[in-house]
């Protein structure tokens, strides 16, 4: 049986798994529209982003050790895919982009594990290619 998760979902794998870390981290939540506006700087560091959509679910997860939300924004532009699922047609409105960017360059390390915490925990339509 394939299960949806919730964006609340994520956020709960996120806080149970890292608890003794979320302090170390921006949790973000902001349509995909809203990201390409956002010029703050909790928004644009390093970090896990997760493409969720209302239908879909955890579609794509990947990570930036310099800016999550610019390289999320990337796979728009180069419109990943899987089958019939493309990054294009999502739905600015809809889609929420997930973000977990870390506050001090100091815990740059701990990005690499959530990504692929997330990854393997999530179950993304698209996975990354390294991850299999």
């Amino acid at each position: 049986m394939f299960v949806v998760l919730t964006d609340k979902d994520v956020k709960r794998l996120f806080e149970s798994e890292f608890s003794a870390l979320t302090g170390r981290f921006h949790t973000i939540e902001m349509s995909i529209h809203a990201a390409r506006y956002d010029g703050s700087s909790e928004v644009n560091a390093p970090g896990v982003y997760v493409f969720w959509h209302p239908t879909l679910g955890v579609v794509k997860v990947g990570k930036s050790q310099s800016n999550s939300k610019k390289r999320a924004l990337e796979h728009l532009r180069d419109n990943t895919k899987k089958g019939d699922v493309e990054m294009t047609k999502l739905g600015e409105d809809v889609t929420k982009i997930l973000l977990f960017n870390i506050i001090n360059a100091k815990d740059l390390h701990w990005i690499l594990s959530l990504e692929a915490f997330l990854e393997w925990n999530a179950k993304p339509i698209i996975n990354s290619a390294r991850m299999g």
